[in-house]
């Protein structure tokens, strides 16, 4: 079926010609390349696929060209500058074809037996020239741009050499430094490793050679491919018909020129700037570059020389593709596949490895030039980072440490293998199996010449062993299919053969090697054990199912028992596994396979050689054994070299095993310890008795009735006891304490224990009345003596007792024998300083007796130490080695003697040193503390002889009680404020005093100040009269009424603590202001008595109910009056002030009232705090004293009906921000009626204004009253009926919204404010266009707002809420302050009179309106979103406790929401002040 069209054309069909940007595009094709030596991989390959053997890479500098190829000699090579870049190579000339191909961009060469596919490699030479130049079989070709169409130049061309050339002048705009030839030596010497002509590369500058790489192979050897390996790729699509091994060596020489230049990489061990390749310059894609390479010079200028020999692997293939693959390959490639072809592949042995690394290490400045970045080795932490070649080496690495080449298809940019297209994808995952394949045969011959080298040469063979598995381990690379793919050839060409791997025994089958296992290893030796290295653990656990390594099974232990006698050591872990594995695998009730597993066990021969047996058989035979010693009891103190009897397996197989599992496992018995006792006494072995009463001492106290019965019986008549006269049977031994006159057979004072040889028999003392007589005795010391009452502690009646307290027979160590009663313990310094009489009790009697023995002498008489009252009375001796001596005493031993020491039962006794000199003086315990920061209150400090632990032991205290502290500063406060600073600072410093404390000190006069210029004109006051920073200059006059003194920060902590302040608050202010108004306000003049009273006026709110009575009784409010006449202007006007009670003063709320009667009453400063706070204490209104009259005149018939609507909508807009608590109860919600409110017109209009204030300064009647004409006014004629005048003279008639502004706020709201009548002004005047823009359209649908009536009045403790206007007003209208004051002063005629001065003070009164705040700053402002339906007004709209804030930041209309309240203040201020224009008076 045809394809459908996608329409017919009609008419004459027309064909034009698609334009191609040819720079734009090999551009955009060499975007795809990698950046670095691009031009050099792509023309090197070209050579080879030309045939070319050698090929030359010139750098020419301008100079080298200019003076025709004469020498130009250069010293860096990091500075100069390139001009040219010449590749030659002696490779085929090009053919017709050549040149046809190279000028068409992506025409592939279409030999097979070629590398270049995609037909854009060449263009690769645009990265750095503009106009290439190739000379080749007599003709010169020259490629150029001209309107970035890309166009070529033909000619003859007679060349001396016949070689191909590549010239290349470097683009114009380029800043060229050559490539370094170090790292250009690396990539060319690993580019040529697996190409099939070219065998030598030079490198020249301005033709001097900077480098030569050369490679050279040897003949092949053949390699046999074991039988077993797959040699066929899973689809038959390659096969591999040879592997051969080629011996190949690849040497470097570089010029000490061109070694000093140094490397990019970065493992150059110096730090260097890093060379700009062309490639990843602006100007490789046409911009102008602007920074020139960064270089760095060696010190090391000699040659070097570098050489590499490493085996190649060359695999013939035969390639044998379906029709469909052929056909899909050569579409792609624009080529057939190849039918043969090698596929080589290169793998570094371990000592090829190192004798590389060895290179890298002891180079001097650089690494060996094969490894590092694109060098056949990776760096230290990449060894296995080989890549895959394709002709040269690409992006992609193989997995594992071999090198693979073949004829895979790359990507266009040649830095992957394509494993996405199609028939490309399959031709590439057949090839990596012939990789696979390669990879195993190298691996399987390494292994070959391990096991060959074991033997001989066992450490070396190990580590290649371990390097080769470390290098087949597979890795992740770049395309996790290319390591996929290998490793699955690598394991499955070979499924039937062994796996050779390293183990403890050489190159073994993987599947007779076992894991290691610390369990095994102490008795398998014979079973190979996987040497398990780091650097194996990736192979082992990539092994296939087929080829991995197992655990230990019993069958192999038990081959292990038949095959071999174990040695002791060997058996002793055998058989503790078995019974512990035995224990694991039925200890709970399992009996699965047990009886095989037993009968396996019993039948194996379970042979050992002892070692520390003597006279036994050389091999013990598990199955003798009948007992066993139980490890975990008494035989614990067994050794191995105790006798044990025949039938009794040794200590050191049983010792860590549990004896119930032995009994179980094995049927063994323990042997007992009366069995062994018996094996001992009646066997003829002669053994060392003190080893055996060792091992019963230790085994005695646990040992039970019975027991101790049998072995007593057993040693009764046997010489076991070793004496002073040898060995004795136990009852003719005796005890060391026993012998007092040292004629009896003693054993060692130290050998055993006494309970054990007092059961034995030995004997512990001899009775009283056989020593008495014999006392006093020369050897009988106090020491043995104590031994003596403790061995006959229960036998020693107390006549006997009090007969030997009675016998002066204990000798002291002044010589004297003494009663007990009449000597202390042993101390030579009781007896050297505080002279009192010690026992005579040596340091061998301290060490061989027990403190019970001195007990025992204590309990009969001895004392220990002198009584409290005793030391403390010698401490303070007017002898100093002896006051010295029982201090010391004193202090050793307080906690233990010395417990109930209390420092107030010797408060009146001086024995505490104190003071600084070298000889301390004495001081009570109430006197002397431990810190001497408190010797400035006249406090002791405690002796620098005594430290910290010592003055904690005698409870000296720190620092002195608060009660002390209080005392000192009470009777004797600091005399200057020197003192006072340092006193202070101390106070501060240590701190530590209570509430209460704290409280006391407050209220002590301790801060001095200075009355007078009298140094010792000093009074004394508290500190929370003290303010502790100086004032600034706008409350200078605080130093005349406030004490200001200056300490340093930590003085000044401590009066803060006592209450001292910065600077005066409020609370201070109004304190001042309560005791003396007139003379507060003599002191800081008016405006500055407005300062602080706007400080109280902040924060009276937190003032107590009677300090705001006070307030209210107090003339401390300041009230302002107009003198100057009412008509008088206001530059004319003057103001008096006077300190009256809050209620005698008003607040002026009206400016229309204040004008008419400010000169008659005292009003508050006009600011909103002011107001509040003058509210608060008692002052009223203004508007609320000042009547309004209505006289109208000539009424009209005019309808007022338009006016009336236009109101109505006004306010409402009006009335939507305004707080209802302000509202008076007009419900204008029923002025929609005309019978409530109606507009009507007259042609004139007088209102009467009468002021009603019994505190007016003027009582005349008369002049409290005044008439004036109005434009409009509104007159109630019921008591919910209101009627609006508006005054019309005939003229041409507009309304006055000044007037009626003013008429409707005295009738909304209760308490008024000054800008309400502009704002309501403002509204009145504005269109509705106007309003909308401004934010108002959804307040204009909204019905009236109605007033809320509160059914309980505010707190007068909280402050009244307070309207802000937007901050964004204020600067504005400082502004419009100089506009407005411009404007008029240019419309002043000469007639008129007109002061600048007026408009100075109604444009601040109109600042003040727009500032207005109550002062407190630190209330919480919460932003809140966009209201539903409130318009832009409403926007970003911030709240707080007791105001709100409309923010019109974002109001794009701001400038029109400023033209109204301009004009309309400008008509407030002509409504307000008459001004003449022309000598004529208007409003």
């Amino acid at each position: 079926m045809a394809l459908a069209t996608n329409g017919n054309a009609t008419g004459r069909l027309g064909r034009g010609k698609v334009n191609v940007n040819d720079r734009a595009l090999v551009d955009k094709v060499l975007a795809r390349y990698p950046k670095e030596f691009t031009v050099f991989r792509e023309l090197i390959q070209n050579a080879d696929d030309a045939h070319a053997e050698s090929v030359e890479i010139e750098f020419q500098t301008k100079e080298y060209l200019v003076t025709d190829k004469g020498t130009a000699r250069v010293n860096d090579l990091n500075t100069i500058q390139l001009a040219r870049w010449v590749i030659r190579n002696d490779g085929d000339a090009f053919t017709t074809k050549d040149w046809d191909r190279i000028t068409n961009i992506a025409d592939g060469n279409p030999d097979e037996r070629k590398i270049g596919a995609f037909g854009v490699g060449f263009f690769s030479v645009f990265s750095v020239t503009d106009c290439p130049v190739i000379i080749s079989g007599g003709v010169r070709t020259r490629m150029f741009y001209e309107n970035n169409e890309l166009l070529v130049e033909y000619g003859s061309y007679a060349n001396a050499r016949d070689w191909t050339t590549f010239d290349m002048d470097l683009k114009p705009e380029a800043e060229l430094t050559i490539p370094k030839p170090f790292d250009l030596s690396r990539f060319i010497s690993t580019a040529i490793t697996f190409l099939v002509n070219v065998n030598k590369v030079t490198m020249l500058l301005n033709g001097s050679v900077l480098s030569k790489i050369t490679k050279s192979r040897g003949e092949p050897t053949k390699i046999v491919i074991p039988q077993g390996l797959k040699s066929t790729s899973p689809s038959n699509l390659f096969e591999v018909t040879s592997v051969k091994a080629i011996a190949q060596r690849v040497t470097v020489n570089i010029s000490g020129q061109a070694y000093r230049a140094g490397s990019n990489s970065h493992s150059f061990r110096k730090e260097s700037k890093q060379h700009v390749d062309p490639a990843t310059m602006p100007s490789f894609f046409g911009k102008k570059g602007s920074e020139s390479n960064g270089y760095s010079i060696l010190p090391d200028t000699s040659a070097k020389n570098f050489s590499l020999d490493y085996t190649v692997y060359s695999a013939d293939v035969c390639a044998r593709p379906p029709p469909r693959m052929a056909r899909g390959i050569e579409r792609e490639t624009k080529k057939k596949p190849p039918k043969t072809f090698l596929f080589e592949a290169v793998h570094f042995t371990s000592s090829e490895y190192e004798s590389v690394r060895r290179d890298h290490d002891s180079m001097r400045c650089l690494n060996s030039v094969f490894m590092g970045p694109q060098g056949l080795f990776g760096e230290r932490d990449d060894e296995n980072a080989a890549k895959l070649f394709v002709g040269q080496s690409t992006s992609e690495t193989t997995g594992i440490a071999v090198h693979l080449s073949s004829r895979f298809i790359p990507t266009v940019e040649r830095e992957s293998i394509d494993l996405a297209n199609g028939q490309v994808r399959k031709w590439n995952e057949e090839l990596l199996y012939v990789g696979g394949f390669i990879a195993r045969l190298i691996y399987e011959r390494g292994m070959s010449v391990v096991r060959n080298e074991w033997s001989s040469r066992p450490d070396q063979a190990r580590k290649e062993g371990l390097f080769l598995m470390k290098s087949f381990t597979f890795r992740s690379t770049p395309d996790s299919n290319v390591a996929g793919l290998l490793q699955k050839a690598f394991f499955e060409c070979t499924p039937n053969l062994a796996f050779p791997i390293i183990s403890n025994l050489g190159v073994q089958d993987s599947k007779d090697v076992r894991k290691p296992n610390e369990t095994f290893t102490s008795f398998m030796k014979q079973r190979p054990i996987l040497d398990l290295v780091a650097d194996t653990k990736g192979m082992i656990t990539t092994l296939p199912k087929w080829y991995k390594v197992s655990d230990y099974t019993f069958r192999d232990i038990v081959d292990e028992l038949n095959e071999r006698v174990f040695t002791e050591g060997e058996m002793v872990a055998f058989i503790t596994w078995w019974i512990k594995f035995c224990i694991a695998k039925w200890g709970d009730g399992n009996t699965d396979d047990r009886d095989e597993v037993k009968k396996q066990f019993n039948q194996a021969s379970k042979r050992f050689r002892p070692t520390l047996r003597e006279s036994e058989p050389d091999i013990i035979l598990i199955s003798d054994i009948r007992k066993f010693v139980n490890g975990k009891g008494w035989g614990s103190y067994l050794r191995a070299e105790d006798p044990l009897p025949h039938d009794t397996i040794p200590i050191s197989f049983t010792s860590r095993l549990d004896p119930l599992a032995v009994r179980t496992v094995l049927g063994w018995e323990e042997l007992s310890i009366v069995d062994w006792v018996q094996h001992i006494a009646v066997a003829t072995l002669n053994p060392d008795y003190r080893r055996v009463l060792e091992i019963l001492q230790s085994l005695w106290p646990s040992l039970k009735f019975p027991a101790r019965e049998q072995i007593i019986s057993l040693l009764q008549n046997v010489d076991c006891i070793l004496t002073s006269h040898g060995l004795k049977k136990p009852s003719e031994a005796y005890f060391p304490e026993a012998d007092l006159f040292g004629d009896l057979p003693v054993i060692q004072p130290s050998d055993f224990n006494e309970q054990m040889l007092q059961e034995f028999g030995v004997q512990s003392f001899i009775p009283w009345s056989g020593i008495r007589e014999r006392l006093p005795h020369p050897r009988c010391t106090p020491y043995q003596l104590a031994v003596y009452l403790d061995r006959t502690r229960d036998i020693m009646t107390a006549e006997e007792r009090a007969e030997l307290q009675q016998m002066a027979i204990f000798a002291g160590t002044d010589g004297d024998l003494h009663c007990i009663a009449d000597l202390y313990t042993p101390a030579q310094w009781l007896d050297a300083d505080l002279k009192l009489p010690v026992i005579k009790w040596t340091d061998t009697d301290a060490r061989n007796g027990s403190t019970e023995h001195l007990q025992r002498l204590i309990r009969l008489g001895l004392k220990i130490h002198p009584p409290l009252d005793v030391i403390i009375r010698k401490a303070s001796s007017e002898d100093s080695s002896m006051r010295k001596a029982a201090f010391a005493f004193l202090l050793t031993h307080l906690h233990s003697v010395y417990s109930k020491y209390d420092p107030a039962d010797f408060s009146h006794v001086a024995f505490v040193p104190c003071g600084k000199s070298r000889h301390a003086q004495l001081g009570t315990p109430e006197q002397v503390f431990m810190s001497s920061d408190w010797e400035l209150l006249g406090f002791k400090r405690l002796h620098y002889s005594v430290d910290k632990v010592e003055a904690a032991r005698l409870k000296i205290k720190d620092r002195p009680p608060a009660s002390a502290i209080v005392k000192v500063l009470r009777e004797n406060p600091p005399r200057d404020n020197k003192q006072a600073q340092s006193w202070f600072e101390l106070l501060s410093r240590k701190g530590g005093f209570t509430a209460d404390e704290m409280k006391e000190m407050a209220d002590l006069k301790i801060v001095p100040i200075h009355t007078g210029g009298d140094a010792g004109s000093v009074i004394w006051v508290q500190p929370r009269q003290c303010f502790l920073e100086k004032p600034d200059d706008s409350n200078v006059h605080h130093r005349q009424l406030f004490n200001f003194v200056m300490f340093n920060p930590a003085a000044s902590t401590f009066l803060r603590w006592c209450g001292a302040k910065p600077k005066p608050d409020y609370n201070d202010i109004l304190e001042e202001l309560l005791q003396d108004p007139l003379a507060y306000l003599d002191k800081a003049k008016p405006h500055k008595y407005l300062d602080d009273l706007r400080q109280v006026a902040v924060g009276y709110h937190n003032l107590s109910t009677e300090t705001r009575t006070k307030m209210k009784n107090a003339e401390i409010f300041l009230g302002y009056c107009r003198k100057g006449g009412r008509n008088c202007s206001p530059s004319a006007e003057s103001t008096q002030c006077a300190l009256r009670r809050a209620r005698e003063i008003l607040i002026a709320d009206d400016m229309e009232s204040h004008r008419s009667f400010g000169e008659y009453v005292l009003v508050a400063p006009k600011e909103e705090v002011f107001d509040n706070f003058y509210r608060a204490m008692g002052s009223a209104n203004l508007s609320v004293h000042v009547s309004h009259t209505i006289e109208v005149e000539g009424i009209l018939s005019k309808n007022g009906e338009d006016l009336r609507s236009h109101v109505l909508g006004r306010l409402k807009i009006f009335l939507y921000d305004q707080e209802n608590t302000r509202r008076s109860d007009v419900r204008i919600d029923r002025w929609h009626d005309s019978e409530h409110f109606e507009v009507k017109y007259c042609k004139r209009l007088r209102i009467t204004k009468c002021l009603d204030f019994e505190d007016a300064l003027e009582r005349d009647r008369s002049k409290l009253t005044t008439l004036c004409d109005a434009l409009a006014g509104i007159e109630r004629t019921g008591e919910r009926n209101h009627i609006l005048w508006v005054a019309d003279d005939g003229s041409e008639f507009r309304p006055d919204w000044y007037d009626m502004s003013v008429a409707l706020c005295r009738l909304l709201f209760k308490t008024r404010r000054a800008h309400d009548v502009s704002s309501l002004m403002t509204i009145l005047d504005a269109s509705l266009d106007d309003l909308q823009r401004r934010g108002y359209p959804d307040i204009i649908s909204m019905p009236m707002p109605m007033p809320i009536r509160l059914v309980r009045s505010p707190s007068p403790d909280r402050p009244p809420i307070v309207s802000r206007s937007p901050r964004q007003f204020q600067g504005w209208l400082r502004d419009a302050r100089h506009l407005v004051a411009e404007l008029f002063t240019s419309r002043k005629k000469s007639g008129g009179r007109f002061l600048s001065a007026e408009m100075e003070q109604l444009m601040d009164e109109a600042l003040k309106l727009c500032s207005r705040d109550d002062g407190n700053l630190d209330r919480t402002i919460h932003q809140s979103a966009e209201h539903a339906k409130r318009g832009k007004k409403q926007r970003d709209v911030k709240y707080c406790s007791t105001s709100r804030v409309t923010d019109l930041k974002y109001c794009s209309e701001l400038s029109c929401l400023l033209h109204a309240p301009l004009r309309n203040m400008l008509i407030l201020f002509t409504r307000a002040y008459p001004v003449w224009h022309g000598g004529v008076q208007s409003k």
